[in-house]
């Protein structure tokens, strides 16, 4: 019987239920801790899961790996900074059905849902969020922290920078760079390159407004 490992998943919401799903598929890892900061006390749920707030990720010395299963850019990168664990504690969590190719370079903690195809050369770098039926084009490269929602085509060359969130059906074409933490509302074209810190929309993509590195935004 293979010897599973003993993973602390982070964040308890809808991020958290697509997680345990393929954690269940991937047949890799135990989930032995939910942490959440919704919750005020601790319990074990009825297989015997720890279900608790985030400070009770001290507990788990024990654990061979972590998830943060959150979508938000800006909270993940809170966490990571919180934890202060390796990031080669992160597990990669991508679905049976997604296609990776051979020649993609894959960092750690990183959430590939069904259908996305993640393309020759392309570089997917730490506590990124690849949706559904997404397409990661050739030669791409996405920063840490970042997010393509369900839908989304990038395209070859594309530089997706730190903390960038695209909302559904976002296409983005060949050699743009989306600058950091920038925002691309749902269904836009990107046809040139976006500023750090800015929320772009349409098609094609036009300035709407600067933004705050921390606010939160749903693409």
């Amino acid at each position: 019987m293979m010897h599973k490992q003993k993973l602390i998943l982070i964040g308890d919401g809808s991020v958290a239920k697509m997680a345990k799903e393929i954690v269940a598929l991937m047949g890799i890892h135990e989930i032995i801790a939910v942490l959440d900061d919704k919750y005020t006390t601790s319990y074990q749920d009825e297989a015997g899961v720890h279900i608790g707030p985030f400070t009770n990720s001290a507990k788990f010395s024990d654990a061979d790996a972590y998830f943060i299963a959150i979508g938000n850019n800006e909270k993940r990168q809170e966490i990571v900074d919180a934890l202060n664990v390796p990031m080669t504690n992160y597990v990669n969590l991508i679905h049976p059905r997604a296609i990776i190719s051979p020649n993609a370079k894959i960092g750690y903690g990183n959430f590939i849902m069904a259908g996305a195809i993640v393309n020759v050369d392309a570089t997917i770098e730490n506590q990124c969020i690849v949706n559904s039926g997404c397409i990661v084009g050739h030669d791409a490269v996405f920063a840490d922290f970042s997010q393509a929602s369900p839908g989304t085509v990038i395209t070859g060359y594309v530089n997706v920078q730190t903390g960038v969130n695209m909302g559904a059906n976002v296409t983005v074409l060949p050699s743009v760079s989306l600058g950091e933490w920038s925002v691309v509302g749902a269904g836009s074209t990107v046809t040139r390159d976006v500023e750090e810190h800015t929320i772009v929309v349409g098609t094609p993509a036009k300035l709407l407004k600067r933004r705050e590195v921390k606010e939160v935004i749903h693409a």
